[in-house]
């Protein structure tokens, strides 16, 4: 037995604990937000937002506009709007960073707070705290369409297991079939509700959930949609997704991406086999985003082994993470022995997963790294209607209101046998191009390079390195 005293000091230390466990969090989501910037993908992906506010299609169609890398719904390209209000291309990227740790962390933060659990607050704001982490990185560090769709689907999951009015399922079936609008992929989230229904309420009760999706889901659909143009959106979101080829080496990405895939894949399958019994009970408060990972796993795992597809492909880990935190935290609160040590685990696994993290880090950033945008902004004030970013069309859209292609962009209509004309390609560049400005070290296709004529000289600035030659490229005739 233990002695009061004891005891008293056990529980006395569960607050620094917490404490501690949340200036961890605070700083790593902290180090996110700075980082943030640096990510070419970041700009890539932000500039189909700026292009709505501006009335420029972001969804071009096969022979004519600005090339984007958008293949996706139009949902967070819609909600991501508010960052590019800012004045420069930098403010943008960093509100958008802002924004996106927005969503995922209300997304968490709800599900943690009212889930159906009988953890005390401490014990689900431990919960809440190792959520964040332990979220994949690239949640916190990209903009991607499966952010919003994921926090989309969290919400979907906690409307409904707490529904208590009809108006409460319209609004779970909306945010089930919402993120449809975000990734084509993220179907799985309303079947995964309409299998939970069927199983813990029976056949009547999902097939009138079916119909709220069917009438949300068309609602949305004409909102969203319907001031677009058809023929680019199919072009963009199913032709060229459709025609990419499969990753050369399936094998080898599953081998580089192990401890990922571990942590997503095998370590909930594992405590599905384990407490299979307790999970797939209909009383189960697992049930639902067990459902969740296994309907989204095989559309979402196709994406992973598609050419460019990676771990954000993989959606259901972090539908699953939150409730299934507290409902290990339930089963460990049926043990006296446990229970009295749930904030104190959960605290100190935050900090080890934490120090993990930033001993990954070469350095601990002290202020957003956007110096590169700052340089960018006067190579563009410099050669005006002359210099192209590849990788980086917000400066360009800010600099010269015009929206010049990605090389991702390009790159992917190539690799779907839909390669742009010489034509079209001049079309979408700088009218009288003659330099290209590539991030100083980073990843490139080799599309642009291989625009640059032989007299080209290459020359290092600070963050970007320039290619640049003495007359106007033309396109051939």
């Amino acid at each position: 037995m233990n002695a009061p005293g004891s005891q008293s000091a056990r529980n006395g230390l569960d607050p620094v604990l917490l404490m501690a466990a949340a200036i961890a969090v605070g700083a790593w989501l902290w180090v996110c937000w700075c980082l943030f910037p640096i990510s070419v993908w970041n700009d890539v992906r932000l500039a189909p937002s700026l292009a709505l506010l501006r009335g420029v299609n972001f969804y071009p169609p096969q022979d004519a506009g600005a090339v984007t890398t958008w293949m996706y719904g139009p949902l967070p390209a819609i909600l991501w709007a508010p960052a590019v209000l800012a004045r420069t291309a930098a403010g943008a990227v960093l509100a958008a960073g802002a924004l996106n740790l927005i969503f995922n962390l209300v997304a968490i933060g709800a599900t943690v707070a009212l889930w159906p659990s009988q953890l005390t607050r401490s014990q689900r704001l431990t919960a809440g705290l190792l959520a964040v982490v332990i979220w994949p990185f690239a949640s916190f560090q990209y903009l991607q369409a499966d952010n919003v769709a994921i926090a989309l689907g969290l919400l979907a999951n906690l409307v409904l297991v707490r529904a208590r009015q009809p108006w409460h399922l319209w609004l779970a079936a909306l945010l089930a079939v919402a993120p449809i609008a975000c990734k084509q992929t993220s179907l799985g989230m309303g079947v995964a509700q309409l299998v939970w229904l069927f199983a813990t309420q029976g056949r009547t009760a999902a097939g009138r959930h079916t119909l709220r999706c069917v009438v949300t889901g068309l609602t949305l659909a004409a909102v969203v949609f319907g001031p677009l143009d058809w023929h680019g959106v199919l072009f963009n979101m199913v032709t060229v997704p459709g025609n990419l080829p499969w990753a050369p080496n399936p094998v080898g990405r599953a081998v580089d991406m192990s401890p990922e895939l571990l942590v997503q894949i095998v370590i909930p399958v594992a405590l599905m086999l384990l407490a299979r019994r307790r999970i797939f009970a209909p009383d189960s408060r697992l049930l639902l985003p067990t459902l969740a990972w296994l309907c989204t796993l095989p559309p979402t795992l196709a994406a992973f082994f598609k050419f460019g597809g990676t771990l954000n492909s993989l959606q259901g880990f972090s539908l699953w993470l939150p409730a299934a935190l507290l409902w290990l935290g339930d089963a460990a609160a049926g043990r006296p022995a446990l229970a009295r040590r749930i904030v104190a685990l959960g605290a100190v696994a935050t900090l080890v997963i934490a120090a993990a993290r930033f001993q990954r880090l070469s350095a601990f950033p002290t202020a957003p790294a956007t110096r590169h945008y700052d340089q960018a902004a006067q190579l563009a004030r410099e050669f005006p209607g002359q210099i192209w970013f590849p990788w980086n069309p917000l400066i360009t859209a800010y600099s010269e209101g015009k929206f010049y292609h990605a090389e991702d962009g390009l790159y992917m209509r190539f690799l779907a046998q839909r390669a742009l004309t010489p034509a079209h390609t001049f079309a979408g560049l700088p009218p009288r191009l003659q330099v290209i400005a590539l991030p100083r070290g980073g990843t490139h296709w080799g599309v642009a390079l291989a625009l640059r004529p032989a007299n080209t000289q290459t020359q290092d600035f600070a963050y970007w390195t320039l290619h640049s030659w003495p007359e106007p490229l033309t396109a051939p005739k």
